[in-house]
């Protein structure tokens, strides 16, 4: 539709990484999404060279992360905030773009192999898969950020994506980029034919309103049901504590605001089973001898209201026998003894000790900030960063525990990054979760866009999984979702506030939970099965 003159392109390159920025949270224009695409996709196929592709897809996202993302650097420029952020800001908008990039010039490079063997429609039907698949492939390894994925635009929009209990939020891109090539088809069409309105637009225009409107059928037709076993009413804690400060201040001090919220808490609903604590609510290694008497308020709490406690901590951990440390485990200068530590979720339970408590220890950790990608094998890397608030050179976590209540009442946790990982998160549930818990501190981030983000996209764990979900903030957003992906008590950003609510115990699991990213997995293999096709059909007609 659009010329080749690089001043023709650049209004549609800044309206396509405009309209893909704004399709996320919390800014409710989801829709544009699709039009992001149709022009991302006219830019590439009239590319006339894979560097002019790199190019202009690059431009594209560049644009999309200046705004979707740029959260990361001006945070950075808050009080007392770390100027790290702002350098790790940058460095993210400048190679974030980088991975939206591959699977447009292999797009690129199916138009061309196709188009010169005579098949023209085959490319633009391969976009879906192509797009789906390398989103997928974008969660493997350690250098990974699935943020700006295209399902995660569809948060707000409830009706369309339920069938993510089949395919997960990796289908709801799949949806977006099948109606985005057949919106491109007939505006082509349209643009391009002198009749309008001939059967073949007609056609294309119905197959649009048909896959549109796909979502509300399967709604209707849907059968499954996932009944509630029971009910467990569950309390959060939500401190507002600045997250700079609370690391450089009096870590004693935290402790009776803490206890104050819990017995508040436990005092109006002496029912409550279970109470959480956000993301390293406690600001040190909770087991060392140093902060022992810290320890001992938690546990006497703890033990006085009978009821259990999920806390965010860090945890440090000797190795038994040294010769089985990793590589990049840290030393010990006073002892030269070998450890690691872990940011984890640590239940504390009424007459248990604090050695047998049950924990989990983050997995998935954030780049840069928390680990060094790959440092078991690079270990100089390492220190190359070091934050004054205790979060980098975390150890990759080895519980995948499932959480046991009295009663034999199961949960899983995620610990605030780790819940953006569909799979990952499914994988926990499909162990026997009945309901799940998502702690974090997205302090750092205030009232920018990367907190609210954070907030909505855990619709899709609660949708994928049909589980209820009690997610506690440190400053916000704290909130319960219902399988269906519905919000109940959310909090403000920067508020003091404690939530109660019941959620409902689900035993039956879903297709995804058990089958996990089988659907994603399969657009992976199409799309390199007709990238191999491509060029196979290219030298056939050479």
């Amino acid at each position: 539709m659009f010329k080749n003159s690089n001043k023709k392109l650049f209004l549609p390159i800044l309206l396509a990484g405009i309209f893909y920025s704004v399709s996320f949270p919390p800014i409710d224009l989801y829709y544009l999404i699709c039009f992001s695409f149709v022009l991302l996709i006219d830019i590439i196929i009239y590319s006339r060279s894979i560097k002019q592709a790199v190019f202009r897809s690059y431009s594209v996202f560049f644009i999309a992360s200046l705004i979707g993302v740029s959260w990361i650097g001006l945070s950075g420029m808050r009080e007392n905030a770390d100027k790290f952020l702002i350098a790790g800001g940058i460095f993210v908008v400048f190679v974030y773009p980088l991975f939206f990039v591959l699977p447009s010039v292999l797009f690129y490079l199916l138009n061309k192999n196709f188009t010169s063997s005579g098949k023209k429609i085959i490319p633009l039907l391969t976009f879906p898969f192509l797009w789906t698949g390398f989103e997928y492939l974008q969660t493997f390894g350690q250098i990974n950020f699935p943020w700006l994925f295209a399902g995660n635009s569809q948060s707000y929009n409830l009706s369309k994506i339920q069938f993510a209990e089949y395919t997960g939020m990796f289908g709801v891109s799949f949806w977006i980029c099948l109606l985005s090539v057949l919106l491109f088809i007939l505006l082509k069409n349209i643009k391009s034919s002198e009749i309008k309105y001939n059967r073949k637009n007609v056609a294309i225009a119905f197959s649009i309103l048909v896959i549109y409107f796909l979502p509300d059928l399967f709604n209707q037709l849907n059968t499954n049901i996932y009944p509630e076993t029971g009910k467990l009413k569950v309390g959060i804690v939500q401190p507002n504590i600045n997250p700079w400060t609370k690391w450089a201040g009096k870590r004693q001090d935290l402790i009776p605001g803490y206890i104050e919220q819990i017995n508040s808490i436990k005092s109006g609903n002496p029912d409550v089973g279970l109470i959480i604590l956000p993301e390293t609510a406690l600001p040190y290694y909770f087991r060392e001898r140093i902060f022992e008497d810290r320890l001992s308020q938690i546990v006497n709490t703890c033990d006085s209201i009978e009821t259990p406690l999920l806390i965010g901590t860090p945890d440090l951990v000797y190795y038994k026998d040294q010769n089985l440390a990793p590589g990049d485990a840290k030393v010990m200068k006073s002892s030269g003894l070998k450890y690691d530590t872990y940011n984890s979720a640590v239940l504390f339970e009424p007459g248990i000790e604090p050695d047998d408590f049950q924990k989990h220890q983050k997995i998935k950790l954030v780049i840069g900030s928390e680990r060094m990608p790959y440092q078991e094998i690079l270990s100089f890397t390492k220190s190359i960063v070091s934050w004054g608030v205790g979060l980098s050179s975390w150890q990759i976590g080895q519980d995948t525990n499932i959480f046991t209540l009295p009663g034999d009442v199961k949960f899983n946790t995620a610990v605030c990054y780790e819940s953006v990982y569909p799979g990952f998160f499914a994988d926990f549930v499909n162990k026997g979760a009945e309901f799940s818990v998502i702690i974090t501190n997205d302090g750092w981030w205030g009232t920018f866009f990367g907190t609210y983000q954070h907030n909505r996209f855990a619709v899709f764990r609660a949708i994928e999984n049909r589980r209820w979900i009690a997610r506690c903030a440190n400053t916000g957003i704290s909130d319960f979702i219902d399988p269906k992906g519905n919000f109940y008590l959310e909090t403000e950003i920067n508020e003091k506030a404690n939530l109660i609510h019941e959620v409902g115990l689900i035993n039956k699991k879903t297709f995804y939970t058990e089958n996990g990213d089988v659907f994603s997995e399969g657009c992976l293999l199409v799309s390199m099965l007709l990238l191999g096709g491509s060029f196979f059909f290219r030298n056939k007609k050479t």
